[in-house]
């Protein structure tokens, strides 16, 4: 009990509390640089402690799992991904500026794009869970309005699969054609 304590002190002017959460943030941009090398099943415990600097303690004190971090991971991606898209969504033409910035944030983010929407991550359930969540609040930005749910399905394949292609093709078009074609489904759906 009194190691306990004493590791729970305050060290270097910090709480436990507070080192605790820096070395989980460590861990998790750390998780978001080794998934994007090494991919989802690439990714190792030591990989991430590696590039965090920090041991396997602290990411068992922080996560029971590398499928866990692997959540996280993917959480806080797509929350960065839906508040830069929700932004731009504001404008006079916010289909339009949703898509653009959703093709945007993929061709500056690369990595975090093929590892969050290339990679196959639909094995779990709570992985299918997140999924589905993310996908409801990007179908809201792509195509408000469209309450049919076949054109709802239609228009985020459409703008899901674009991207993929465009992701496995090196960004070879530009952010405005891809923007284009994918506006294209998400018109006609919305009946526009």
């Amino acid at each position: 009990m009194a190691t306990l304590e004493k590791e729970r002190r305050r060290y270097g002017g910090a709480s436990f509390e507070d080192r605790q959460a820096e070395r989980r943030e460590r861990l998790m941009l750390a998780a978001i640089d080794v998934f994007e090398k090494a991919g989802r099943d690439g990714a190792t415990v030591a990989a991430i402690c590696a590039e965090a600097g920090l041991t396997a303690r602290y990411f068992y004190e922080s996560f029971p799992n590398l499928d866990a971090l692997f959540l996280e991971a993917y959480r806080v991606v797509q929350r960065e991904l839906l508040a830069e898209i929700g932004r731009a969504a504001q404008g006079s033409d916010p289909m339009g500026g949703a898509l653009t910035a959703f093709f945007a944030a993929l061709a500056a983010h690369p990595g975090p794009a093929r590892v969050f929407l290339l990679d196959p991550h639909g094995r779990e359930p709570v992985m299918q869970d997140a999924g589905r969540e993310t996908a409801g609040k990007l179908l809201a930005l792509f195509a408000p309005g469209v309450t049919d749910p076949l054109a709802q399905a239609g228009v985020l394949g459409a703008v899901v699969d674009v991207a993929r292609r465009w992701i496995s093709g090196g960004f070879a078009e530009t952010v405005d054609q891809v923007t284009a074609t994918a506006l294209r489904f998400a018109r006609a759906a919305a009946g526009n």
